[in-house]
């Protein structure tokens, strides 16, 4: 089956499976990895506990399907340490391995980024080469994303809007997030150029356990009245 390349958000795929980019010591703090951590607490809570026990590594793959309806998430390490580049040979591994398990993890359709040319440094059309080689083995669809900082998503949609309700006074109420802070994400997620959670992840001017407080009281209290 013929491999689909797409510019866009790899969050607005219909696949069944994603792809997530990993390192091997336990952190999701910069661009997709870090929304991945915002769309799948209890996820980045078992990876973590994988690092910590060494069970993630270059070559192996972990799949998390235990959220209900939503994706699998399958976690590819491409680097060792999150300081670290990516390193094309164990992009190489975890392709190899991917092309071996896939039938027998179920794997029915699936969505990759470019693997470690973003945050990792690898050369892209390096990478594609590789992708192509490797994925063009299957027998599934496969989607392979190219990010576009433009490229909407519904989640970030959502934020927005129930955001944009919010009283800074019971945000700092029941998150801590002082009225300054939660000023600045109105100011960044109103902003033209800012239209998906990665692209708020990767803006400048708000810190990972802000955005992290942001998202889980908006998302995880969406009954609540938020102090209107």
């Amino acid at each position: 089956m013929a491999i689909k390349y797409i510019n866009g958000n790899i969050f607005n795929s219909k696949c069944q499976t994603v792809v997530n980019t990993v390192n091997c010591v336990g952190v999701m703090g910069k661009g997709i990895a870090q929304v991945y951590k915002l769309r799948y607490p209890l996820m980045y809570k078992e990876y973590k506990a994988h690092c910590n026990n060494k069970l993630i590594k270059p070559g192996v793959l972990w799949i998390y399907n235990k959220q209900n309806n939503a994706p699998w998430i399958l976690n590819f390490p491409t680097k060792f340490h999150w300081k670290y580049p990516s390193k094309i040979e164990w992009i190489v591994l975890g392709l190899e391995k991917f092309v071996e398990t896939y039938e027998k993890k179920g794997i029915t359709s699936i969505a990759f980024p470019l693997l470690g040319t973003h945050n990792g440094g690898l050369d892209t059309n390096e990478v594609k080469s590789l992708m192509d080689k490797y994925l063009g083995k299957c027998s599934i669809e496969i989607e392979i994303y190219n990010y576009d900082p433009y490229a909407k998503d519904d989640l970030f949609q959502e934020f927005k809007s129930k955001w944009n309700k919010l009283n800074p006074e019971a945000v700092k109420k029941e998150t801590g997030i002082q009225p300054q802070y939660a000023r600045k994400i109105t100011e960044i997620i109103n902003l033209d150029e800012v239209n998906s959670m990665i692209a708020l992840a990767n803006y400048k001017g708000i810190g990972n356990k802000t955005l992290e407080k942001a998202f889980n009281y908006v998302l995880n209290n969406s009954d609540r009245n938020h102090g209107q």
